[in-house]
């Protein structure tokens, strides 16, 4: 059985992962530019080697208050449209429109481990979350202390759009 694998973080109120073939890079959250006027939950800019980045908060994403920015906040980048049809034994379960042409990143609190496991270990979500916050839930995995709560990046950029 083929084992998948997730970039796990933390956000103030949890630990959450992404599927790690979503994930370009992960880069300090110094220098976030914010931009005027913002809408919900973008952060602001950052420029990473000349390219512009927007960098939203993942805990406003997640229905929470801003995050303060610490020595352990990190940028979690993800791959663009492009890059993930580069990949060809890759497909989301979600829209590639909503991770477009320009490189989006969450910001979070901290970044962990890479998780392995077995497909086999992955619960469905927990069907008490709120209804606007259950597409952004793959499963969850039992870990000890905490459990690891799988996010969809997709159906988070999509409510954002």
């Amino acid at each position: 059985m083929k084992h998948q694998q997730f970039v796990s973080f933390q956000v103030p109120g949890g630990l959450f992962g992404f599927d790690i073939r979503l994930v370009k890079e992960i880069t300090p959250a110094v220098h976030i530019t914010p931009v005027p006027l913002k809408v919900g939950d973008v952060s602001g800019v950052v420029n990473i080697r000349g390219q512009v980045v927007v960098v939203l908060d993942l805990r406003v994403s997640l229905g929470g208050s801003e995050q303060q920015i610490t020595d352990d906040s990190q940028i979690i980048i993800l791959k663009t449209t492009s890059e993930i049809e580069a990949v060809s034994d890759y497909t989301p379960n979600f829209d590639l429109d909503y991770l477009g042409s320009i490189p989006v990143g969450f910001l979070v609190g901290s970044v962990g481990d890479i998780v392995t496991v077995e497909p086999s270990r992955i619960e469905d979500a927990p069907s008490h979350l709120l209804a606007q916050y259950r597409s952004y839930v793959e499963g969850v995995v039992r870990l000890d202390p905490l459990p690891l709560v799988i996010l969809n990046a997709g159906a988070i950029l999509g409510a954002t759009a």
